[in-house]
């Protein structure tokens, strides 16, 4: 749904734009968790949900998310830990400070295309050390978390109502077409009005008004 959407939507935005300087780019799976698994694979950059503040607004019917991702920097080193954070000699040992500084360059105020996103876009709040020069297999290994929120605008079902069918894969509703869920059927369109136009400064004065409409 809309969590998934946009942390592929910020994988895709760092794979197209971060090139060779990393290896992968990825959602997070515990990489941090085993390093030692993970070093042939460094430099990368890994993404993940982090949970949400949920706020109502308009009277219950609406709300607002506030979303923490996470976009960690991993980075190795077989030199010096100046290499570590500056980068190395060889192009493949892009230093940490540098991959996040592109890291913040590419996602800093982006939207990702998201109708639902406000016009913050993705604000970066902190960068923290997950781990900072830590020996694996004879290389130096760093790994940055950059924390991120994101603010998106939801709308409540109506009472009693269930999502209504969708065939778009990218329709945020397309997860209950796609395990069969229970859903709704979509309104009627709206074809026809009807109505009274009175005129206050003329007794009993009043014209009729009708209104139809179509879809093309």
């Amino acid at each position: 749904m809309i969590t998934t959407q946009i942390e592929q939507a910020i994988c895709l935005r760092l794979q197209r734009g971060l090139g060779r300087m990393v290896r992968t780019v990825k959602s997070y799976n515990g990489e941090a968790d085993d390093l030692a698994a993970q070093i042939k694979t460094l430099p990368a950059v890994w993404v993940t949900y982090g949970g949400s503040r949920v706020e109502t607004i308009s009277g219950g019917s609406r709300y607002q998310d506030t979303a923490t991702f996470a976009v960690m920097c991993a980075t190795r080193s077989l030199r010096n830990e100046a290499a570590q954070r500056q980068g190395g000699v060889v192009l493949q040992e892009i230093g940490s400070n540098d991959l996040i500084d592109a890291v913040r360059r590419l996602l800093d105020g982006q939207r990702l295309g998201l109708p639902a996103a406000d016009s913050r876009g993705l604000t970066p709040k902190a960068i923290r050390a997950i781990a900072n020069h830590t020996l694996v297999q004879q290389a130096a290994v760093s790994v940055y978390a950059l924390e991120y929120t994101l603010r998106l605008n939801r709308h409540a079902l109506e009472n009693d109502r269930f999502p209504e069918p969708q065939s778009d894969s990218t329709h945020p509703d397309y997860v209950f077409t796609r395990y069969q869920g229970e859903t709704s059927a979509p309104y009627p369109p709206f074809e026809y009005l009807d109505g009274l136009i009175f005129d206050p400064q003329a007794e009993n004065a009043k014209i009729p008004l009708t209104a139809q409409f179509w879809q093309d």
